[in-house]
Parts: structure tokens; sequence; C-alpha cells
């Protein structure tokens, strides 16, 4: 049986050869690939961790575990030493006060001294702000992975085991809006856990190692 990170491979492969060379916003460009999709077996209790490239999976894990804290802020992430988030508030720093700080100044600055961090160090209603306390119409906040786990519970069968991150009204405001951004479940009668992760945007040599084990999985 072929080992599944060929998948991975044989996308990379098929985007190099057909996909659509494209400028993005950044200007740097893109080959573009729409629609593709992975699947990976979990039901042997493997993680699909990619060996092709060196992925840093602790710092994926705190980022996740991060998320679930519904955390929007950058302090509690630099201290456990992840650095993926700070390019965004550190560029509106940049831009706002006109001071050419570098990276570790600006994180060290974020760590020691509070009132910076709570000026410069919010990253908006990210992921986790919409994961745990989704803002609705009525006021009140919505805890979507509560909702979840209860539906896994009690209603295994249900067609709306589902949440998302892409919360149109508060785009705007967020550092970076939601790449992976949908997420459903789905329950077999002999107890099978089936998860499919969508995503509006991946850079697939850099951000999809670190999802390739909730795209779409299966656990016993």
């Amino acid at each position: 049986m072929r080992h599944p990170e060929y998948q991975y491979l044989d996308l990379m492969e098929l985007i190099l050869a057909k996909g659509d060379q494209r400028v993005d916003r950044t200007g740097v460009g893109t080959r573009s690939l729409f629609g593709a999709m992975l699947r990976f077996d979990l039901s042997d209790g493997t993680l699909p961790i990619l060996t092709t490239k060196r992925v840093y999976w602790k710092t994926a894990i705190k980022e996740m575990l991060w998320f679930l804290t519904g955390g929007t802020k950058l302090r509690p992430l630099l201290a456990d030493n992840v650095r993926i988030w700070t390019d965004w508030p550190l560029a509106k720093y940049r831009k706002a006060t006109g001071e050419d700080i570098d990276q570790a100044t600006f994180e060290a600055r974020i760590l020691s001294d509070d009132a910076f961090a709570a000026e410069w160090g919010e990253l908006g209603p990210i992921y986790g702000k919409q994961w745990r306390r989704w803002l609705g119409n009525d006021g009140r906040e919505y805890d979507q992975i509560a909702d979840l786990i209860r539906m896994l519970k009690t209603t295994p069968a249900s067609r709306r085991m589902l949440f998302h991150a892409w919360n149109v009204a508060e785009l705007p405001d967020m550092a970076l809006p939601p790449c992976h951004m949908v997420y459903q479940y789905h329950v077999t009668s002999d107890g099978r856990l089936n998860g499919m992760l969508y995503q509006r945007s991946c850079d697939v040599f850099l951000g999809l190692p670190f999802f390739s084990g909730i795209t779409i999985h299966k656990i016993h």
C-alpha cells in the first residue's frame, strides 16, 4: 500500500506542473490549484506528521491549544516560544509609530511591558475568538467548540456538527482573516468519527504540514 504522505508529494508535483501562475496581494506571486483534497486514516492511532520536510509539530500543537482557549493575545504565544503570529502586530506597530523596531525587541517588550502588550499585542477576533466566543446579533457569545462536543455526545447522527471562523462582520478587525475556516464532523453508526477541514487558502509548502493531521480523518 502506498504511503499516505505521497498525497502531499503528488499535490506539490501537480501544482508545479499545472498550477495557475497568479499575482497575489503580497506581490510575491503564487502558483495556485483549486479544490485539492487529502485524506488520512487515523484509526490505527497514528498522526500524519509529514516527514518530507521538517515540521515543528510542537509549535503547531501549542498554536492549536491556544486557539482552543479562545485566546487572541500575542503574549501567551511568546511565553510559550511560539513566534509565528508576531509579523502582523509588529507591522501594525511599525506603521503606526514609524519606529523601525526589530522583531526580537518587539517581542521582548510584549513579554515585559503590560501596557505595551495590551496596546500592541492584540490580534483581534481571530480563530480562538470565533471558535469560543462568536458574537451573535443578540449580543450573546457562542462557544462553538462546546456546542460541537455536546452534539457529538448527544446527537451523533446530526448533520449540523460543524463550526467555522469566517465571521464576515469581524474580518476587518482580524490581524489575518482565517485560512482554515470550516470544520465539519460525522459519526458513523458503528462509532467512527470523521472530520473535514476546509481551507480557503493554504501555503502548501509551509502551512499545509501544520494541518495535515486534521484535514480529513477517521478515528475508530
